[in-house]
């Protein structure tokens, strides 16, 4: 489930001399944005492990308590100590795990252009809800371009469920992961019963060092080629739903490809990675959940981690 920013219809589908252009954007993308990475140790429980951060560990707590909200965080530039606030606990993945689904089929895809254009015919009925971009193709074939481009810009559910078919159900999130060196992260179900969120429910889950580990291999790392990582990153910097959550408090000049996720018991997620110039880029996991069935996804929660993030370590 994942409710995003308002758009319009002019990102639906791809203009047909659009493909160039985009390639050529990922080109740039990446030689421009050159980086290397490292996972960072998660602390236990709270901050423990990785660089202490007191005053931020503080400010995270009382926004837990005035929220009735648990909040997980793993932010960290290549190379440098991380940030880690509850960093090992498990939280609901919800849409995150969309970015894996892509960067699995770009890990064996990347180059085959005629992989990215075959289209991928689907049902009325396998629609499910918050599948905006999906719902609205009338003639219900897509490309697998199109499909990735709509899961990961526009976090339609049903373009979510026709990619994790093809990398073969959603086991192969987990096996994927691990072969990343993510060992606390499975998917279990399809779109929309992942995102149910239910407390202590094991199914569908991560931890915020997971999300940051796989996020920084695929968009900085050497788990993608090149190619590959371009074009994910190329997706993931124009991400339309993140306008409310941590793209909210990006500084000027700052540049963030993203995924976000949301779903039952309030649950709203952000992780990607900020660019500013100068500077090591910074990977972050943001990833919520809560004991209530009536919360609300509240994106000023994220908001207001980003505020705090970005003020301590940008």
């Amino acid at each position: 489930m994942e409710p995003t920013d308002a758009f319009g219809p002019r990102d639906r589908k791809f203009d047909p001399t659009r493909r160039g252009t985009f390639l050529l954007g990922a080109g740039v993308l990446a030689t421009s944005l050159i980086a290397t990475g490292s996972p960072a140790s998660a602390q236990e429980k709270l901050s423990g492990k990785g660089r202490a951060r007191p005053h931020l560990d503080r400010s995270i707590a009382a926004l837990e308590s005035t929220q009735g909200v648990t909040i997980g965080i793993v932010a960290g530039r290549w190379g440098q100590s991380a940030y880690t606030y509850r960093g090992s606990e498990t939280f609901p993945m919800c849409s995150l795990f969309k970015t894996l689904a892509v960067a699995r089929l770009l890990q064996d895809h990347a180059y085959d252009d005629e992989f990215w254009k075959r289209r991928i015919l689907f049902r009325e009925d396998q629609i499910v809800e918050n599948s905006v971009i999906c719902a609205a193709d009338g003639d219900r074939d897509m490309s697998v371009e199109e499909l990735a481009d709509a899961a990961l810009r526009f976090s339609d559910n049903t373009a979510g469920n026709l990619l994790l078919e093809l990398i073969g159900g959603p086991a192969q999130i987990g096996a994927y992961a691990r072969a990343l060196g993510a060992y606390s992260t499975r998917l279990d179900r399809w779109e929309p019963e992942l995102n149910e969120a239910i407390p202590d429910d094991p199914r569908d889950t991560s931890t915020p060092s997971d999300i940051h580990r796989l996020y920084e291999a695929i968009l900085l790392g050497d788990a993608l080629s090149t190619l590959g990582q371009a074009r994910l990153r190329a997706w993931m910097l124009r991400n339309t739903t993140a306008g409310k959550r941590l793209g909210a408090a990006l500084p000027p000049g700052a540049e963030l490809a993203d995924k976000t996720g949301a779903g039952d018991y309030g649950v709203v997620n952000d992780a990607g990675v900020v660019w500013q110039e100068g500077r090591p880029p910074l990977t972050l996991a943001v990833m919520t959940k809560t004991e209530d069935p009536e919360a609300v996804n509240n994106n000023d929660i994220l908001a207001r981690v980003g505020q705090l993030l970005f003020a301590e370590l940008l």
